[in-house]
């Protein structure tokens, strides 16, 4: 799974050691009924969001990039922060500064983001969140506990940066 917040950027304080600090939530490739839907974001609140580390998250299949969870829940505030649905247009910068317009599916997009191992398997397109693009700057492999994990790192204009985990 890719697991990801969003945030103002604040060196440092990605909040992980806390995420790592409880025994993990059952895997969430495990296929969920939609009632259950709900306790991942209440997860994900009280993991991702509540010592202010981040200001949204959202866990989203590896297999195909779709999200299933996000938090804040009031008023699906994380929904509205981190997804925007459907295929529409953006427009990314060219190597002559002109700016091309493209066709954004973010579901797609964080599919191939999920399947980097480096930068350079970045998409062509960039990463897009909630309509806005996010520059790819950073992927590695890390030690995570016992386990290897990929971790992505992506920043916008609007002093945001987007961490994406996959497990």
């Amino acid at each position: 799974s890719s697991h990801f917040g969003s945030k103002p950027l604040c060196p440092g304080r990605f909040g992980a050691q806390r995420a790592h600090a409880r025994p993990p939530p059952p895997h969430p490739s495990e296929k969920m009924a939609g009632a259950e839907a709900p306790a991942w974001d209440a997860t994900l609140e009280e993991w991702m969001l509540q010592e202010g580390y981040c200001c949204a998250a959202a866990l989203a299949n590896l297999e195909d990039g779709a999200m299933y969870a996000a938090a804040p829940q009031e008023g699906e505030a994380g929904w509205a922060m981190l997804f925007k649905d459907g295929e529409y247009e953006g427009e990314i910068a060219q190597e002559d500064d002109t700016m091309k317009k493209i066709t954004v599916n973010e579901v797609t997009c964080l599919w191939e983001v999920g399947q980097m191992k480096s930068m350079d398997q970045r998409p062509e397109n960039g990463l897009w969140i909630a309509g806005s693009k996010y520059n790819l700057v950073s992927c590695k492999e890390e030690d995570v506990g016992s386990e290897k994990v990929v971790l992505t790192i992506a920043a916008n204009r609007e002093t945001k940066c987007t961490v994406l985990i996959a497990t």
